[in-house]
């Protein structure tokens, strides 16, 4: 039987600046720059690709569940499903890699995510789509490794870095693509239109890995029996905990059961998993590694920005449709926010080094924040031409922490030994997907509370003795003077249409409240970040100092 780490065939004589790094990754040989620059336009293709299938669904799920008949439960679990799956693959894509080669990996998973993109566009009801939005989350996790591993192909060695930080970032414009596209692409095909853009690209990206293979790396033997069981352990756990979190707001937490069961047996798995894995001598999760202070400070930073950066899909576009803004009348804000995304993407990758790292991420965070702020003081006359700053500032921001956040987690894994690669794409991966569902989670639900006290607030000033409340229903019922003769009914609907603006306020002051929340953890988040960094600054000064001196 195999040993654990054996290599699998003779690996090529490669000389020392194209030897893959670990296996599992491609190889680096030197290309033209033709082929660099087709390599970079195939990273670009693959990053945009895994997003904007996922953002097209989430950003149009009004449209697709009108068009299947769905309840907003039924369409909840559409973008649901497809986190549990592409949270829980990343226990096994590295390995996957490992064993069975970097080409086998890139046109298993890229055909498998093709060919559920084409099938969508058959479906026509709801156990189809769900089973198909699963098979898509499977396939996706695969695309932002190889959208980094094709970025790499395109750039120099001495611009790892920055090919590392484009690779990573391109998956980042996928959303705000979606935002500026959905229009005309419901517009041509209804629903259809969506699904038909995902299997094109789908069908694109694999043309182009087809032509242009990644160079082969070393094969080892990694699969153990029981990674089978922690895969159904830990893999089960954590899509537990992504039910509980996509579901909680639309079926409200405290109404359903069902939601306490799934986060009771979920932290159970997850302990097993846990369990198990201490005790292996090749695990999947390093445990020792993740219940170190150091990684924990990391996964609760990297998580706490996801939070915030909530923010934007859930505090921006939730205000944009409480004032009833079309998508089409967004359009130009979103093609603001994918600029200020692709811009902090670029400059991150120009200017990122071990210098810049602490300021990027820091100055990321504090950026969160100034936005957030800004945001704070919306009112219902508000536009979509008043977001443009606040909403360039999030998403620069988003697109610019990425960068600093990936690079600190690989500094800390090569202290830690290349062998923890596994525990370091899942924990990030986890950190990033749980910690923007709780920040939805969380924000959408301060947002429903918050609505449901400002409009009992509001109501109660509101009486019919107030003389300023008099003249304006009265200003209201003369509005529909010309096409109602009755004043009975003329009055119900001025009230109506008081009742109406009253809770466009409520829900315009709850957004400001979670605006401030959000401003508020930024910048304390900022404060204990930048302590975190002083204090590693120091101890990486004083052990340089007893270097010198010994």
């Amino acid at each position: 039987m195999p040993q654990h780490g054996q290599q699998i065939g003779s690996a090529p004589d490669w000389l020392p600046h194209e030897r893959p790094l670990l296996p599992g990754s491609p190889a680096t040989p030197y290309f033209p720059l033709r082929f660099r620059i087709v390599h970079g336009l195939i990273a670009l293709l693959i990053g945009v690709t895994g997003s904007l299938g996922a953002a097209l669904v989430q950003v149009n799920l009004p449209a697709i569940q009108g068009a299947l008949g769905l309840t907003p439960t039924q369409g909840a679990w559409l973008t649901t499903i497809y986190i549990m799956t592409n949270i829980s693959m990343n226990l096994l894509l590295v390995k996957y890699r490992q064993q069975f080669g970097i080409r086998r990996f890139t046109l298993v998973f890229l055909s498998l995510y093709t060919l559920a993109a084409f099938a969508h566009l058959m479906l026509d009801n709801f156990p189809a789509a769900l089973l198909l939005r699963a098979i898509s989350g499977v396939g996706a996790a695969a695309l932002s490794a190889l959208a980094m591993f094709y970025m790499l192909q395109a750039f120099p060695a001495s611009f790892r870095m920055g090919a590392l930080v484009l690779g990573v970032g391109v998956s980042q414009l996928g959303g705000p693509l979606a935002r500026v596209i959905s229009t005309d692409l419901l517009d041509a095909a209804y629903w259809h239109g969506l699904y038909a853009l995902e299997a094109c690209l789908a069908a694109a990206s694999l043309a182009a890995v087809l032509l242009f293979r990644l160079p082969r790396g070393v094969r080892i033997h990694v699969f153990e029996r029981t990674d089978i069981l922690t895969f159904g352990l830990l893999g089960g756990g954590l899509g537990l905990i992504v039910a509980v979190l996509g579901l909680g707001r639309v079926v409200w937490w405290f109404e359903a059961p069902w939601l306490g069961w799934c986060l009771a047996v979920a932290v159970a798995l997850l302990a097993a998993g846990a369990l198990v894995e201490h005790g292996r001598a090749h695990p999947l999760i390093d445990t020792r590694w993740v219940a170190t202070g150091t990684f924990l400070r990391f996964s609760f930073n990297v998580a706490l920005v996801r939070v915030v950066l909530a923010e934007q899909s859930v505090g921006a576009a939730g205000l944009m449709q409480a004032l009833g803004l079309a998508q089409e009348q967004q359009r130009l804000l979103y093609a603001v926010v994918l600029a200020a995304t692709a811009a902090g993407v670029v400059l991150s990758a120009l200017t990122l080094n071990q210098k810049t790292l602490a300021p990027q991420f820091l100055l990321s965070i504090l950026l969160i924040a100034v936005g957030s702020f800004l945001d704070a003081r919306a009112t219902p006359q508000i536009g979509p031409a008043n977001l443009f700053l606040s909403q360039a500032l999030l998403a620069f921001a988003a697109a610019m922490f990425l960068g600093p956040s990936f690079m600190f987690g690989v500094g800390q894994l090569l202290t830690r030994g290349l062998g923890s690669i596994i525990t370091f794409s899942v924990m990030f991966g986890v950190a990033q997907n749980l910690g923007g569902l709780f920040g939805a989670a969380m924000l959408g639900t301060l947002q429903t509370v918050r609505a449901q006290q400002h409009a009992v607030g509001l109501a109660e000033r509101l009486t019919g003795t107030d003389p300023s409340v008099a003249a304006t229903l009265q200003a209201y019922a003369g509005v529909y003077a010309p096409t109602q003769a009755d004043p009975v009914l003329r009055a119900a609907d001025a009230s109506a249409l008081l009742s109406q603006q009253l809770t466009q306020q409520a829900n315009v002051l709850a957004f400001n409240d979670v605006f401030l929340v959000v401003g508020v953890v930024a910048l304390l988040q900022f404060f204990y970040a930048g302590f975190l960094f002083f204090r590693l600054a120091r101890r990486t000064a004083a052990a340089a100092t007893a270097r010198e001196t010994a």
